[in-house]
């Protein structure tokens, strides 16, 4: 189910710290980020995006069956979370988790303030050595799907490791991993995540998305 629209570029929205916030003029052409004065931690500067044609999403909610662009701006218009700038990020693998072998997928919102994942597996258990990897379920298989909480969030930015730690399943983007997000060389990003459960699971962002970081931190 697609869950977002084009923008008509008429939005204003100013940037802080802690939230987006947002004005609508009639007779603006363009989205204006603007950075107020660095102030309790505010950050300072100012960046112009030209809206004319820009995508809306209208949930910041994560599932492995999102209809939204990928590896680049968007406008979020979240009910409950109100309007900011967020880049939607995914990737597909396999691997063994929960001692199992299964098809994974991460999910990743990135914002001004804060980052969110999604780590959700697809396990099979099949009696005549079918994969999870068929379309069709037969009667001989089982499938489940699930997603799995994270804990803790590394992400390797050059030669520097940035560990984030869960707050609410989310993971707060400080000043000094915005900025090295903002100039991480391009090419994929290495991330490690931790479970509840200990286990480690070994993922990346895409170059796409790491090019798309430079127009929101």
């Amino acid at each position: 189910m697609s869950i977002y629209s084009r923008g008509s570029g008429q939005n204003h929205f100013n940037r802080h710290r802690s939230k987006w916030g947002s004005s609508f003029l009639g007779a603006a052409m363009a989205v204006t980020l603007s950075l107020q004065p660095a102030m309790s931690g505010e950050k300072s500067g100012q960046l112009a995006i030209s809206a004319t044609d820009y995508p809306i999403v209208e949930s910041a909610n994560l599932d492995t069956n999102l209809d939204v662009p990928w590896s680049e701006p968007v406008i979020v218009q979240d009910p409950f979370e109100g309007e900011f700038i967020g880049i939607f990020d995914r990737h597909f693998f396999s691997s063994r988790v929960l001692n199992t072998s299964a098809r994974l997928e991460v999910v990743s919102l990135w914002s001004l303030d804060t980052v969110r994942f999604l780590l959700a597996y697809r396990d099979r258990d099949c009696n005549f050595g079918s994969t999870f990897y068929h379309q069709t379920l037969s009667r001989d298989c089982l499938a489940s799907n699930a997603a799995l909480k994270i804990t803790d969030v590394y992400l390797k930015l050059g030669e520097e490791v940035f560990r984030l730690e869960s707050n609410n399943s989310r993971f707060e983007v400080d000043e000094k991993l915005a900025t090295a997000l903002k100039n991480s060389p391009s090419g994929n990003v290495d991330i490690r995540l931790i479970v509840e459960n200990g286990e480690t699971v070994d993922s990346e962002i895409g170059e796409e998305t790491v090019k798309a970081w430079q127009f929101i931190y």
